[in-house]
């Protein structure tokens, strides 16, 4: 076998005196804000050395580095050690496959040819072409309407982000936003003007928002946004620049609605060590939101300890 000279011994340690073929990597790229990733056909035909080059490629965190290349090839959930020995060993498993049958076998059969004859973690495995897997997976995690996540992405996502926090003591914000007076500007503009009107507002929540950020249509006209690794202060500053931007923004027909304008109100909390569980946390944004709807509309309110801010 034809074999591209790279020694990749500061990336896997374990292989001694080998040359690792590992052009045909495939190239992984974010869709929407970074959540889910899609499995792009085509090989990376420049060598790759070390995790950094992957690293900067894909423009992920390393906290979920080895975590979403082994979801994005099988849809296999695992914590990020795990993850990272199975990637090392898939990729000497690659070579040793490659090796006995003289031809670079690629990432998906070494990688599917672990996971159920090796690891025996995949018992039925099922082939479909990587653009309608994309396509089905995108589909089943976004709100049809809006493109925001949807319910259910954000209850995952928001577990794994509170279980996170609990272990790593890596802090996290909520923000709870719900349009202000929607159900009369549906009445006056008719559900299509509606519609557009929700979909104008998530595109405003993702031009404020980073990337890191996940933006969820939590039901009707309520949104959330999850601030990885924000302060109550920064989260809160986050939340009035959101406020400002949907206030500023012309939305078609609104001066009939009772302020002149389609606002915002917002609820922001950010988890502290004494939360008990995710609920209790989306119980204290409610609590905040709440607050700022009763002290007038178009307006942010913390929530700190039994109160809103």
């Amino acid at each position: 076998m034809e074999n591209s000279n790279l020694s990749d011994e500061a990336h896997l340690n374990e292989l001694e005196d080998t040359n690792l073929n590992i052009e045909d990597i495939d190239n992984l790229k974010k869709l929407t804000d970074g959540r889910v990733i899609e499995i792009v056909s085509g090989d990376i035909v420049d060598h790759i050395q070390d995790d950094e080059f992957l690293l900067d490629s894909i423009g992920k965190k390393p906290g979920t580095y080895y975590r979403d290349l082994i979801f994005a090839l099988m849809q296999i959930r695992l914590p990020e050690e795990e993850a990272k020995r199975d990637w090392k060993e898939m990729l000497k498993h690659k070579y040793i496959l490659s090796e006995k049958l003289g031809r670079n076998v690629g990432i998906h059969v070494a990688t599917l040819d672990y996971y159920t004859n090796i690891k025996k973690r995949v018992l039925n495995p099922k082939i479909i072409d990587a653009n309608e897997y994309v396509d089905t997976a995108s589909r089943a995690i976004t709100d049809d309407l809006t493109k925001a996540y949807n319910r259910h992405f954000f209850d995952d996502e928001f577990k794994r982000l509170f279980l996170q926090a609990r272990m790593t003591g890596r802090i996290f914000s909520l923000i709870m936003l719900d349009l202000d007076h929607f159900k009369i500007y549906n009445d006056l503009n008719g559900h299509i003007q509606g519609d557009i009107a929700l979909i104008e507002t998530v595109r405003i929540l993702h031009a404020v928002c980073s990337l890191d950020d996940t933006v969820s249509r939590y039901g009707g006209e309520e949104f959330t946004i999850l601030l990885t690794s924000q302060s109550l202060s920064l989260a809160m500053k986050t939340a009035e620049h959101i406020r400002q931007a949907i206030f500023d923004y012309r939305f078609v027909n609104e001066q009939a609605l009772p302020q002149g304008r389609l606002s915002a109100s917002l609820g922001v909390t950010t988890y502290r060590g004494d939360i008990l569980s995710p609920l209790d946390m989306i119980e204290e944004a409610d609590v905040a939101l709440y607050r700022a709807k009763n002290s007038g509309r178009n307006r942010v309110k913390a929530f700190l300890g039994e109160s809103a801010i």
